[in-house]
């Protein structure tokens, strides 16, 4: 009996000794917004961290408020060189680079239109850049749209032309995923995204952008040397298996 402990131990052991920051096969975090703005600014919106709209993981979300009349570019960032978000970033531009057709930018939005006015027109827009890729664009027309109190959203024609797609996780919130191959982010020293927004024809209306993340079975594997830690583990834990099954 007093086996059982040992043996619980040892699994124990074989999950605490993976790294922290050891994520699952296919996925790579850019930003959650957790710590701050994350290096976001914005031209002609207020941005801010919000722990009641659009959270879909851990307690904070991407705010965009106060949007104004007109199609401008309201919120972005640039990584360049090291960082979590570079190192995610780099990931996916050169599983893509190197052929692979299932690379993605996935990430939640979620909005509240309680305020607004008229069915007034509204769009997210979204531009992407980097070293080798080029500047790519959603433009007007093109990613995210529709009446705020009837259609909104809506994907544009292009977007559904480049097989983006946008999946109901809840009242006013969708999960958004955008295939590498409509956007052409190559791998380099330099990544850029932000949205336009093209809002306030209804009035009042807030947008929030959650877990972003990219996606791709060619990204996110944990290092060698994690899964040489979790192998010593997991060989201690089939040796106590064994010892007591001995005992036994």
């Amino acid at each position: 009996m007093q086996l059982i402990p040992r043996w619980t131990s040892i699994a124990a052991l074989a999950v605490a000794l993976l790294p922290a920051g050891t994520s699952l096969a296919g996925s790579a975090q850019l930003y959650s917004w957790e710590a701050g703005l994350e290096g976001w600014t914005a031209a002609n919106v207020t941005l801010a961290n919000s722990p009641t709209l659009g959270v879909t993981d851990g307690a904070q979300s991407l705010l965009i408020d106060n949007l104004t009349s007109g199609f401008k570019n309201d919120a972005g960032v640039a990584t360049v060189g090291s960082g979590t978000a570079f190192a995610g970033w780099s990931q996916a531009a050169t599983a893509f680079a190197g052929g692979a057709t299932d690379v993605k930018l996935e990430f939640d939005f979620s909005w509240d239109n309680t305020n607004a006015t008229t069915d007034g027109f509204a769009q997210l827009g979204m531009f992407l850049n980097s070293t080798t890729g080029g500047y790519t664009q959603y433009g007007t027309g093109a990613f995210i749209q529709g009446n705020l109190l009837s259609t909104f959203p809506i994907l544009g024609a292009q977007a559904t032309t480049d097989g983006v797609t946008l999946t109901s996780i809840g009242q006013n919130r969708v999960h958004v995923a955008v295939p590498f191959v409509s956007v052409g982010v190559g791998p380099g020293s330099f990544f850029q995204i932000g949205f336009k927004s093209n809002g306030g024809w209804g009035g009042t209306t807030d947008w929030a952008i959650d877990n972003m993340k990219v996606t791709s079975a060619a990204i996110g594997v944990p290092e060698p040397s994690s899964v040489m830690i979790a192998g010593i583990a997991a060989t201690g834990l089939v040796a106590a298996v064994r010892r007591r099954r001995s005992a036994i």
